[in-house]
């Protein structure tokens, strides 16, 4: 099937991104230029799975009679290699980017949780704890796309960010990983907008998961938390309905200011989320409470 969503680019090949560099009259990007020796290695982590996203099949390919049973499989096979989510679901043109032709339709979604300890250490520790998850998220779509090659005898390819021509939304609300809040992430019922996702797609028989509802959409109607605390205004209050899912549509270009073009990286719209505290309910308050010393739409951040 050949895929329909445009996937923004990514760094300075972004027009977006360089248009508003211009504007602040920037030739180089803050963050990309401020990477700690802890991001770096997590980063060659990522790029040597790369080489491993697709590789050569087993001679024998395991019957697949029950797709349930494979489903209960690949999932207990997945949380021995560290994730804290799998789902799965058939592959739609919508989930794939613009003009790819893919030819599996299956795809299998994995999640590893960032630790909210690490929010309250500040911006340098939040973006380490991403490159983090997002490691450990590669190399769990390594590890399954290995496996179900050669021990099961199915072709598949990892996504992560080491190479990918899923797109990540669309799948995760179809596996049923959660709601999209307001903020623009998808929201878990335990791990809230905390986590990072890669993929494997493969023809192996599955059974598929499904959508889930638990309220966020008609509690980010009315909370403004997010809202409050971006301090780009990027955060609509309006909506729309794609698809017939209710979706509010960040403004990349007041977001590029604080996410991109300072040091530091901003991630205060999902630090600052109630979805993410159910379990750190005392460290949240705190954590709000500080921000409230500086005032909303104000990040802890450097002026250079």
């Amino acid at each position: 099937m050949i895929g329909t969503t445009r996937r923004r680019e990514q760094g300075l090949a972004d027009p977006l991104l360089g248009q508003v560099m211009g504007e602040m009259g920037l030739d180089k990007v803050p963050l990309y230029e401020h990477q700690s020796k802890l991001r770096l290695e997590y980063r060659a982590r990522i790029e040597a799975c790369t080489p491993l996203r697709n590789g050569p099949v087993g001679p024998r390919r395991r019957e697949v009679t029950d797709p349930v049973t494979m489903a209960e499989d690949i999932k207990g096979r997945a949380r021995q290699f560290g994730a804290d989510l799998v789902g799965m679901c058939a592959l739609h043109p919508v989930m794939i980017d613009e003009g790819f032709d893919c030819t599996f339709r299956n795809v299998i979604a994995f999640c590893h949780h960032e630790s909210y300890d690490e929010v309250l250490k500040g911006p340098e520790a939040v973006s380490d704890e991403a490159h983090r998850t997002y490691w450990m998220v590669a190399k769990i779509a390594t590890e399954m796309a290995v496996w179900i090659r050669e021990e099961l005898g199915w072709e598949a390819v990892a996504h992560h960010n080491g190479g990918t021509y899923i797109q990540a939304i669309p799948v995760l609300w179809q596996c049923g990983f959660g709601e999209l809040g307001k903020h623009g992430s998808l929201i878990h019922p335990e791990y809230g907008a905390s986590f990072r996702p890669s993929f494997v797609t493969t023809d192996l028989p599955v059974a598929y998961d499904a959508p889930i509802s638990f309220g966020v959409q008609d509690r980010c109607t009315v909370c403004q938390v997010c809202s409050n605390n971006c301090p780009g205004d990027a955060i609509p209050e309006d909506y729309i309905v794609d698809m017939g899912v209710k979706r509010w549509l960040t403004d990349v270009a007041k977001c590029y200011p604080y996410s991109r073009l300072r040091k530091e990286y901003c991630h205060l719209c999902v630090d600052v989320c109630p979805y993410n505290a159910p379990n750190h309910r005392d460290d949240y308050r705190a954590f709000m409470t500080d921000r409230k010393k500086y005032g909303y739409k104000t990040p802890k951040m450097s002026d250079d």
